[in-house]
């Protein structure tokens, strides 16, 4: 007894990374979420000031000990 023929499943729309990015339905402007006072005022400091007053690049942190990783370059 032979099947019934089914209906093939659509193909899906032909699109670029970029078009499905741009038209996923969230809307264009994006906005930042909310900060307290205290918050924006120590990003503020950081984005104005990041070494702290000290004009001088921080020292590089070390890999804790528990945590072997190779020499990086």
């Amino acid at each position: 007894m032979p099947h019934p023929k089914r209906a093939a499943i659509p193909a899906a729309p032909r699109k670029s990374l970029i078009e499905w990015i741009e038209n996923d339905g969230n809307p264009a402007d994006i906005s930042q979420p909310a900060c307290s006072s205290q918050a924006t005022t120590l990003h503020t400091r950081i984005v104005a000031d990041p070494y702290d007053g000290t004009r001088e690049t921080p020292e590089p942190l070390g890999c804790p000990s528990g945590l072997p990783l190779p020499p990086l370059g």
